[in-house]
């Protein structure tokens, strides 16, 4: 059994400047990161996490444009002049994007890959193991869902410790046994002797498997408290008649049958929370209720059953830089029918007035995903499906996001809301959940 060289992290004045910007991402950002821990960096959306372990990795400005000062550290050698393969051995990152980093056919193959690469590490075939893979190792890799992708690229990343590890948003995509054992997993690391940089602004999610925290504000890096659990708003709107009705529906994906006589009803003004574990086919009932099943790739069709949607029904999809289109901002909102007087109180109710002149692609997870809620809204549909609008949100992003739904079901719209996320749970009149092919209720009517 090979065991990777233990190391730690050091950073030292870390500044990161972008093209275009007039401040710097990053200025005298340091951190110390110490074999046998796993330390979390948290903050607004937008702050810069992302761009950190991106720099902390080598992937600026190799990966995108950047000018880079100051001083990285890994077993007292200074890694600032090596290129992202010359630090492959040093470092193994796991990005906030799954896809990104997932070339082969099968999970199989992709776990054999990690394994000729680290070498047969402690937790090589244990990482697998426990992050719930073994029952689809001859599964191809596009036939996963979301959360079973962000499994695999985490077990093929933490397969190098005691290798430090660098994880972007780890539990983004995870159901809540996935956040369990991610971090069972990270104990795991931390045994080995190995350290685990994170960011993730779900933070609370992990509990006790980090063992401090770094607040990114202003560029720099301060202690703070674990991350808390936000609180949001509880229904109040009255629902009214159905709006959104599927009766008998039966889902295949990639010849399995992910849901039989699947039946629900969404009324107007009410918001419904549909949950179910990684792969359960929470996303593939999203779009065939949406009608957007053929577009949805490897092979999901409806088979039988009826769905009744509304003509202004709208579904968001889980990735939302892929439904943006427009040059600027203010462009996408224009798009979505924002109305150009009060063009300044969107940006303001979005938390994007700063960004008004900038390319969607340039944004954060976090901003990309508020500004596609923003020109969402001001399509005014009568039916909305949310798959997953809390991804690169903050605690306190995703309660105003709850807040303007709340406000939009008062008036009358409809949210059906798929998401893992079990806080969500308290803004919902009802909560729906997959389970073993079944569409059941999960929560009382509130």
């Amino acid at each position: 059994m090979t065991v990777g060289k233990v190391a730690g992290v050091r950073v030292e004045g870390l500044e990161v400047r972008l093209p275009g910007q007039a401040l710097p991402v990053l200025s005298n950002a340091s951190l110390e990161l110490r074999p046998g821990e796993v330390v979390g960096v948290c903050g607004r959306s937008g702050c810069g996490k992302s761009t950190l372990l991106h720099a902390v990795a080598g992937l600026l400005p190799w990966a995108r444009p950047a000018e880079v000062r100051g001083r990285v550290v890994v077993a007292d050698e200074d890694v600032g002049d090596l290129d992202p393969g010359q630090r492959a051995h040093l470092f193994a990152t796991c990005l906030d994007r799954p896809d990104a980093q997932l070339f082969l056919g099968t999970v199989r193959q992709e776990l054999e890959a990690a394994r000729r690469l680290h070498g047969e590490t402690p937790l090589a075939a244990r990482a697998a193991q426990a992050l719930g893979l073994v029952p689809f190792l001859d599964r191809r890799v596009t036939e996963l869902s979301s959360g079973e992708r962000q499994r695999l690229a985490l077990a093929v990343t933490l397969a190098a410790a005691p290798k430090p590890v660098l994880l972007d948003e780890p539990t983004v995509h995870l159901d809540e046994d996935g956040v369990a054992s991610l971090a069972r997993v990270l104990g795991e690391v931390r045994d080995l002797g190995g350290s685990v940089l994170l960011a993730e602004q779900a933070g609370f999610r992990l509990s006790g498997a980090v063992d401090r925290w770094l607040r990114l504000e202003g560029g720099e890096l301060h202690p703070c408290p674990p991350p808390a659990r936000p609180t949001l708003p509880l229904p109040v709107s009255n629902p009214g008649e159905a709006v959104l009705e599927a009766s008998g529906v039966r889902l295949v994906r990639g010849g399995r049958t992910l849901l039989e006589r699947a039946s629900l009803a969404v009324r107007a003004g009410e918001i419904v929370l549909l949950s179910g574990r990684n792969g359960a086919g929470k996303s593939s009932l999203a779009r065939a209720l949406a009608g957007h099943a053929a577009a949805a790739g490897g092979g999901l069709a409806v088979t039988a059953g009826r769905v009744r949607r509304p003509h202004g029904a709208a579904l968001l999809l889980p990735e939302a830089g892929v439904q943006l289109f427009a040059d600027s901002v203010a462009g996408e909102l224009a798009l979505g029918g924002a109305d150009p007087p009060a063009l300044a109180d969107v940006l303001r109710q979005h938390r994007l007035e700063h960004l008004g002149g900038r390319a969607p692609w340039t944004l954060s997870r976090g901003e990309q995903q508020r500004l596609l809620h923003a020109a969402v809204d001001a399509l005014r549909p009568a039916v909305l499906i949310v798959d997953e609008p809390g991804q690169g949100l903050d605690p306190e992003d995703l309660a105003e996001l709850a807040g303007l739904i709340a406000r939009r079901a008062e008036s009358g719209r409809a949210y059906l809301i798929v998401s893992q996320r079990m806080e969500l749970s308290a803004l919902a009149h009802r909560h729906l959940a997959i389970v073993d092919g079944a569409l059941v209720e999960a929560g009382g009517t509130r």
